[in-house]
């Protein structure tokens, strides 16, 4: 080989490493990329399974096919098989609210196509799709340029339909499709989970619901309370900035806080006038005896304070054991003024309910020696807003026994008291 031939060969040579010096950095490159991509499935779908409230849920669900393929917007349609048909349960993006009120039949839409076939669907340009259910677009405002339509399956059955909407540098390419059909499975998992679990959850309150009316239903004066009492420490809690979880906390408690009264006889539950010093004893151990029937239930755990200690008073003058200022937990002190409101707002055997703005101003006569004053200037806003809104009153010609709440008031010089 004459220097010439070498020195040809030298740079084919170099040509073919830098040729693979290329090939390596985007090899590299792509590993990468694939190990990003990785990392971000596994954490979004870590995300996605790590709650078993169904919104929650289906919010991740969105923001992992969002974020995987570079989507403007998403839908979720849940399979309603009773009605044979899709209903828009979750929808991002600017007009994501107003598709709600869509539901789509078997084969209707391109959605309804994806449930009649079970084969996912990627639409380059929906526009020219006749499939499209163009009535959605033009309700709600959003324009559709491109989508991506999957099923979401166990085995079988058919949980739902998943798209994602118009690919933000362009259009979406079967890549993006198999990433979606990579993950769907996984989603109509934790789909099924939720669903199982709000199923269960429903039951659940179907049956505390049921054990509340039949306390209630052991005296006619006590319809509705426990249920109003609840809706109004909600609208308390909401007021005062208090978290999801807190109020769902409260929700329980507050309707559950009379279940005590299971142990109250009927001679005094029903008394047409007011109790004697020794029958409001009895009825003053209804919060110890409701903590001692849900205590030895593990569930109960968090639900127990308001429960015992809603008939507290800052002053010390409430009971079962005469706490004091901070030693009574928030949720007490919540239900303590929903409590109060609705008793003096419903009709007694011995004097007709008060108006809202009378009760108010009894209330207002044990804030802060008795109540708390945060909670009840949170109150007041919740009432300002139409939050807050007592039973509606008998008319003057019905007989009081008609309509009776289940709390007593007991008026004294120390303030409010009612049992």
């Amino acid at each position: 080989m004459n220097d010439r031939e070498l020195q040809e060969y030298v740079a084919q040579l170099e040509h073919r490493v830098k040729d693979l010096e290329g090939e390596l950095a985007k090899a590299k490159a792509q590993i990468l990329e694939q190990g990003r991509y990785l990392q971000t499935v596994l954490g979004l779908m870590t995300k996605v399974n790590a709650s078993l409230d169904l919104k929650t849920v289906l919010a991740n669900i969105m923001e992992v096919a969002e974020a995987l393929t570079n989507a403007e917007a998403s839908s979720l349609l849940l399979y309603d098989p009773e009605a044979d048909e899709l209903f828009f349960e979750v929808a991002t993006g600017e007009k994501g609210e107003t598709v709600k009120q869509f539901r789509l039949k078997r084969g209707q839409g391109i959605a309804g196509y994806v449930l009649e076939t079970g084969e996912p669907i990627l639409v380059a340009d929906v526009s020219s799709d006749p499939r499209h259910a163009k009535v959605v677009d033009q309700q709600s405002g959003f324009l559709t340029q491109n989508l991506i339509a999957v099923p979401l399956m166990i085995g079988e059955t058919t949980k739902g339909v998943l798209e994602v909407l118009n690919r933000r540098d362009g259009t979406f390419a079967q890549s993006d499709v198999d990433i979606l059909m990579a993950i769907s499975s996984l989603c109509a998992v934790a789909i099924d989970k939720a669903q199982a679990h709000q199923a269960l959850q429903e039951l659940f309150w179907d049956l505390v619901r049921a054990i509340v009316s039949m306390l209630d239903a052991r005296n006619p004066y006590t319809r509705g309370h426990s249920e109003r009492v609840m809706d109004f420490s909600i609208a308390i809690a909401r007021e005062l900035g208090l978290s999801e979880t807190e109020c769902e906390r409260i929700r329980l408690s507050a309707l559950l806080h009379d279940i005590g009264k299971v142990s109250i006889p009927d001679a005094i539950l029903l008394k047409g006038e007011q109790l004697t010093d020794e029958e409001f004893e009895l009825v003053k151990l209804h919060p110890e005896i409701g903590y001692r029937i849900l205590a030895p239930i593990k569930r109960m755990q968090p639900y127990l304070d308001g429960i015992r200690y809603h008939h507290e008073r800052l002053s010390g003058q409430g009971y079962p054991f005469g706490l004091k200022g901070d030693e009574i937990p928030l949720d007490a002190r919540i239900i303590a003024i929903a409590d109060v409101f609705d008793a003096l707002t419903s009709d007694r055997p011995y004097r007709e309910a008060l108006d809202s703005r009378s009760a108010i101003d009894v209330i207002r006569k044990d804030v802060p020696e008795h109540l708390d004053s945060d909670v009840f200037a949170a109150f007041l806003r919740a009432w300002e807003k139409g939050k807050i809104v007592e039973q509606k009153r008998r008319p003057p010609t019905q007989s009081p026994f008609a309509v009776m709440d289940e709390n007593r008031v007991n008026f004294s010089h120390q303030g409010l008291s009612n049992s």
